[in-house]
């Protein structure tokens, strides 16, 4: 009886199933990529963890103390990502795309409570509220520049086959038959 599956039709020998549960020979392993991007985004998130502390402890106070923890979420998120790429292996990877996905989330948040202050303000103020909403707008920029840029490359980077590799893991989908 032919096995389910097979392509020619033929039997399935022992021999074959008995090396499938065999363990992967040494060049199937995978060892850890000597990966410059590995590097470079460690220290950018290092970068942007000190400029943002830096940022919300001297120039953008607040006296709300939850509006001071929202804020302190993206140096928080930057350090995750920058532990997780500097431990690498399977808990390293999870922390790198735990932190990205936060700091993208906060932005996405933040965006959406700027463009509602954007509309407020253009609708209740008239003329100056319509100058106001036009540098809310223009804060949007940067919080896509600031906060969502690095997280969004840093992921990309982390799911592809060499940021897998940079990890010291295997890739998520197998290449595909040429």
């Amino acid at each position: 009886m032919a096995k389910k599956g097979s392509r020619t039709g033929k039997p399935a020998s022992r021999s074959a199933s008995a090396s499938t549960s065999a363990p992967a020979p040494a060049a199937a392993r995978v060892t850890p990529a000597r990966d410059p991007r590995r590097w470079i985004y460690i220290g950018a998130d290092i970068v942007f963890t000190i400029g943002f502390l830096w940022a919300f402890s001297e120039l953008l106070h607040n006296r709300f103390g939850w509006a001071r923890g929202i804020l302190y979420v993206l140096p928080a998120c930057t350090l995750i990502m920058a532990v997780g790429t500097a431990v690498r292996g399977k808990w390293g990877w999870i922390a790198t795309l735990v932190g990205g996905t936060g700091m993208i989330l906060w932005a996405i948040a933040f965006i959406i409570v700027l463009l509602v202050t954007a509309s407020y303000l253009s609708g209740v103020y008239g003329a100056f509220g319509k100058a106001a909403a036009s540098g809310a707008i223009l804060s949007t920029a940067f919080v896509v520049q600031f906060a969502a840029t690095l997280p969004a490359l840093q992921m990309k980077w982390a799911m592809t086959r060499g940021g897998r590799r940079a990890f010291g893991l295997t890739p998520l989908w197998p290449r595909p038959a040429a």
